[in-house]
């Protein structure tokens, strides 16, 4: 068994059909029976094609913790709530399901930095708007 670092990643995967409360529900699900509140969360992680919806942003705004994107590089393994906690460190709680997502905590390893993980949201909006801005520049 990890000893909790005190600081916990949640990892999540989710189907169009979820909504952002069933990812809430299911991650307070998984902090309740790894025994951890809300406040042992540092970040809620995912795979960036999961931004082409709102959720993610809703449930890490809900959890008022930063929501980590992960490129397929980044996952630690297979499965994507497994893979993207995984990414931060040892697993705390496997993957649990709902009816449309899943989810799955691990303990922040050595050394982690939010700041390191993954990529906030915001640098991935930028990103598409700076390659559009430069392929509507011409020659």
């Amino acid at each position: 068994m990890t000893q909790i670092s005190g600081r916990i990643v949640a990892g999540i995967g989710f189907a169009s059909a979820a909504t952002a409360q069933e990812l809430i529900d299911l991650i307070e699900a998984s902090l309740a029976e790894a025994g951890l509140a809300a406040t042992h969360l540092a970040a809620i992680a995912t795979h960036k094609r999961k931004l082409g919806t709102a959720i993610p942003l809703h449930v890490a705004a809900h959890f008022g913790v930063p929501l980590r994107l992960l490129d397929d590089g980044d996952l630690a393994m297979l499965g994507l709530a497994e893979g993207a906690a995984a990414a931060a460190g040892p697993l705390r709680l496997r993957k649990r399901k709902s009816r449309y997502a899943t989810c799955a905590l691990a303990d922040c390893g050595p050394g982690f930095s939010v700041a390191a993980f993954g990529q906030p949201p915001i640098s991935s909006a930028a990103m598409a708007s700076s390659r559009l801005d430069t392929s509507l520049a011409g020659p």
